[in-house]
């Protein structure tokens, strides 16, 4: 968990934009195989612990995705749930495809996903944004 919050600090603080900043945390966690799911499925022996540090991984993901809605360069239906629920779909991959291919597999899903949040003219996916209350009320039942 630390690794990655000092990932989305490091980017939020040294990136000048909010999307790039974004792009690194997403693919950083991607080449790494850092999985944000975990801050918000909660639980474990130290539960406190690590909802602390979930938080604070969340504060600044959000702080992040409102600054890339602000620059206008991050689709307004995007919310933070989306970007922690996304990115750990790309970290956890697919189970029956070789150690190689899974890991090039990962960056590129990663690469498209960012692509595909990016603000531009295109359809809607269904639903409003995913926040991250939303996205851990639904992961913990």
């Amino acid at each position: 968990m630390n690794r990655m919050i000092a990932l989305a600090e490091e980017a939020q603080s040294e990136e000048t934009w909010a999307f790039d900043a974004l792009s690194r945390f997403v693919v950083g966690c991607a080449e790494a195989g850092l999985d944000p799911l975990v801050a918000v499925e909660g639980g474990g022996a130290d539960a406190s612990e690590d909802g602390a540090a979930g938080d604070r991984l969340v504060k600044v993901l959000e702080e992040i995705v409102r600054a890339g809605h602000d620059e206008g360069a991050l689709r307004a239906d995007v919310g933070a749930g989306d970007v922690v629920g996304v990115v750990g779909l790309v970290v956890r991959g697919l189970p029956t495809v070789p150690a190689g291919v899974g890991e090039e597999l990962r960056e590129r899903a990663a690469r498209l996903v960012l692509a595909g949040m990016r603000a531009h003219p295109a359809p809607a996916p269904p639903g409003a944004a995913l926040t991250v209350e939303e996205l851990a009320r639904r992961v913990s039942g």
